[in-house]
């Protein structure tokens, strides 16, 4: 069982870092923050699109060392997330449309009109761009306004035949009280 557990011991070891690697991974976090923060910088002056493929181009120019930063090192470095977010439209501009997307899913009051001549390739390609809640909120629609349809249709069809059957009685008495004055001439 001791070896078991000195294994584990080894494990638990390996995934904490050395002591003396803390201030080695404390100045390789700093020096990312730096270089991300300098080339947003440079590249706002410039006017030019802050991306994170901006970032990690143009770092290799700001950086003293010519090496840059990389993607996941953006990615993974909160500080320096955080300040390409700040400073990124494009960053900006998609938390815009999630935030309409959200908002959009609110089901429609009107009833749907679909046309049963659309261009059904189009109608399949705007399908494709919406999002999964976006698409069950729609099928939860064209569902319940389904159903209304077919209780529409099934009332239109009782009352059809209760017409029909009104129309056939009224005229079978025609024909009697035809029969009777017939009958009454004679």
């Amino acid at each position: 069982m001791s070896h078991l557990s000195s294994s584990n011991e080894t494990n638990d070891e390996q995934r904490q870092p050395k002591p003396w690697l803390l201030k080695h991974y404390q100045e390789k976090r700093q020096r990312t923050v730096t270089l991300v923060k300098a080339t947003v910088d440079q590249l706002v002056k410039e006017k030019q699109t802050v991306t994170i493929e901006a970032i990690c181009r143009e770092s290799a120019e700001v950086d003293p060392e010519g090496r840059g930063v990389k993607k996941s090192a953006i990615l993974e470095n909160t500080e320096a997330h955080a300040y390409y977010r700040q400073h990124s439209t494009s960053y900006q501009a998609m938390k815009q449309r999630n935030r309409k997307q959200k908002r959009k899913i609110s089901p429609d009051p009107q009833p749907l009109r679909i046309d049963p001549n659309r261009d059904v390739d189009r109608a399949r390609y705007r399908y494709l761009q919406l999002t999964k809640a976006e698409i069950v909120e729609r099928l939860l629609t064209v569902e319940q306004g389904y159903a209304e349809v077919h209780q529409q249709l099934a009332r239109l069809q009782f009352q059809l035949l209760e017409q029909e059957q009104q129309n056939a009685e009224q005229q079978r008495q025609e024909k009697r009280s035809d029969r009777n004055r017939k009958e009454g001439k004679q």
